[in-house]
């Protein structure tokens, strides 16, 4: 899924893995993911460096 706060906060609850990609960067603005409910874990994680750099996970339910 991807799309607004609004979207990602009505579906986390039926997700069982999120893929998250996370950009080391402050842009404006007023919407951002929604907290990731404790009962989630990250499985994997990776950091990327470059001229952007960024992190991506996968976080599993359970």
């Amino acid at each position: 899924v991807s799309g607004g706060g609004e979207i990602y906060k009505s579906l986390i609850a039926h997700a069982d893995t999120l893929h998250i990609s996370t950009i080391d960067s402050e842009p404006e603005g007023n919407v951002f993911f929604p907290e990731i409910p404790k009962e989630f874990n990250v499985v994997f994680e990776q950091e990327f460096h470059s001229n952007i750099n960024y992190r991506y996970q996968i976080w599993q339910r359970g």
